[in-house]
């Protein structure tokens, strides 16, 4: 009986170690669409519009604008690109 226990309580961190593993393996697709829509070209437009907004807020040392509204935008046209092709990547 001390012989089992000694080989469950070996045989535990094996398994442990196993299902850490195929945690580790495990990517998310939503990350992967992501970068591919990314590339799209209305995204790539609405990116560079959102990059022109923040490095013309940034050059100033007082301003009150904000590109909250270039944010929504690239941020609309990925998640557009993204739920058109997330599903088709899930079981």
């Amino acid at each position: 009986m001390v012989l089992e226990m000694e080989k469950v309580l070996a045989g535990e961190p094996e398994q442990e170690e196993k299902e850490e593993e195929e945690e580790q393996d495990l990517v998310d697709p939503l990350t992967a669409v992501r970068e591919h829509c990314e590339q799209t070209e209305k995204c790539v437009k609405t990116r560079e519009q959102l990059e022109m907004c923040e490095t013309r807020v940034n050059s100033r040392s007082h301003t009150e604008e904000e590109c909250t509204e270039e944010l929504f935008d690239f941020l609309h046209a990925r998640d557009h690109c993204v739920a058109h092709k997330l599903f088709k990547h899930l079981k």
